[in-house]
């Protein structure tokens, strides 16, 4: 990939930098975010002040980033965490080796770390998750930061089976089926048997994208390889014909209808075609790329009314959107892309609600996670909350490459 550029100029960029900055001003000031975790405590906030060190070391945010990670580390010898990427302590582990490659200290030894995953993950059969945000998809994120060390290669190879393992032959392809028993309540009153998700937070994109990924590392490069391959034409193969700028479906199963989804990362075409476009590069194939980016274009140009955000997130939100089309628009130099990042990037800005939530912003989710408590409220998490949203217009405005997105899948291999 060729070096990254900002996105924004002008006016919007001197906005977008004023914006982050009084997010990143209500975020120190604040004491309300204690918990530890990559996608909605501190190991997530001190990658937006690892980033602003980047862009004006002259602030000295560096020492904000490393009193946060530090932090969040204290929490992998004090608190009983779960594994997992986005709420779990290898989320924390791989904050701590991401920001360390911008020269931030973080834990001498965390070999300790990698054994504990092995073990969890050399257990046959996987009964637990295979997603990004709480499976093995996100173990699999961690390894690949902790390469060329013996304990993360093993770590991988035994991904790379488990993954095997859960694989199913499908249409032109093969796919990862999830079972009933590890669907919310309200999905498994529809799924009554389960179904493929297609979802890059909870589903198959981020199976394949993930497998490129460590085909391209050179661990079990030749099954890895078949795995991501055979994940990519089933993907390609429940495209909906026609369905302009929504044609992948959230979700499949036999004897159900499919309907078009929104237009977010999480689920529905922007974060589909991003994790084809990771597994395209990762594996070296024009074509698969030529068809991602083809759907990515008509999912760009999907009129606004009609891509179901409501706030300005990265999950599901329009910092999310503009961030995924600034990461498109930097591989390709498409010029649809970066019309369509920043046309979501001048949406986030407009969002903005003085005088409420947090730095202004207010997010449309859930506290309690259950879908009768959903309505507004103030969020400083990197997934759902402004401090993603801070991290997403900083990328655009700032020339450097971002350390953070590689848990979003988002991250393009040069």
């Amino acid at each position: 990939m060729k070096n990254w550029t900002t996105l924004l100029d002008g006016e919007l960029r001197e906005r977008a930098l004023q914006t982050v900055d009084e997010i990143a001003e209500v975020l120190l000031l604040g004491q309300g975010l204690d918990e530890p975790s990559l996608s909605g405590g501190l190991a997530g906030r001190a990658f937006l002040f690892a980033e602003l060190q980047r862009g004006r070391p002259q602030l000295g945010h560096g020492g904000h980033a490393e009193r946060l990670i530090h932090q969040a580390a204290l929490a992998l010898e004090e608190k009983p965490l779960m594994p997992w990427l986005y709420g779990g302590f290898a989320g924390i582990a791989w904050s701590i080796e991401r920001l360390g490659t911008l020269g931030l200290h973080g834990l001498e030894d965390m070999d300790e770390i990698d054994e504990v995953l092995l073990d969890l993950i050399s257990r046959q059969p996987w009964s637990a998750d295979y997603d990004l945000i709480r499976g093995l998809v996100g173990l699999g994120v961690y390894a690949l930061e902790r390469l060329p060390r013996p304990l993360a290669v093993q770590c991988l190879e035994a991904i790379v089976a488990r993954l095997e393992e859960r694989s199913t032959r499908a249409g032109p392809g093969l796919s990862w089926w999830t079972p009933p028993h590890h669907l919310p309540p309200h999905q498994r009153a529809m799924y009554t048997e389960g179904y493929f998700n297609l979802g890059a937070a909870h589903g198959v994109p981020a199976v394949v994208a993930l497998l490129a990924l460590i085909a391209r590392a050179g661990v079990a490069e030749k099954k890895a390889r078949e795995l991501a391959q055979g994940g990519a034409r089933w993907l390609l193969a429940n495209a909906l014909p026609d369905s302009p700028g929504a044609r992948f479906p959230s979700a499949v199963a036999p004897g159900l209808d499919v309907t078009p989804c929104r237009s977010a990362w999480c689920y529905g075409d922007p974060g589909v075609v991003l994790c084809l476009a990771v597994t395209a590069q990762a594996l070296g194939d024009p074509q698969l790329e030529r068809e991602a980016l083809a759907i990515a274009r008509e999912a760009a140009l999907r009129p606004e009314e009609e891509s179901g955000v409501r706030d300005a997130g990265l999950c599901h939100g329009s910092a999310g959107l503009g961030h995924i089309y600034n990461r498109l628009y930097q591989v390709s130099g498409d010029a649809t892309f970066k019309e369509a990042a920043t046309a979501w990037f001048t949406r986030t800005l407009r969002m903005r609600r003085p005088g409420e939530g947090v730095a202004g912003f207010v997010f449309w989710s859930s506290p309690t996670g259950k879908n009768e408590d959903t309505g507004w409220i103030a969020d400083k998490s990197l997934l759902n909350g402004v401090t993603g949203t801070a991290l997403a217009l900083l990328a655009a405005a700032q020339p450097h490459t971002p350390t953070w997105d590689g848990m979003l899948m988002a991250s393009i291999p040069a």
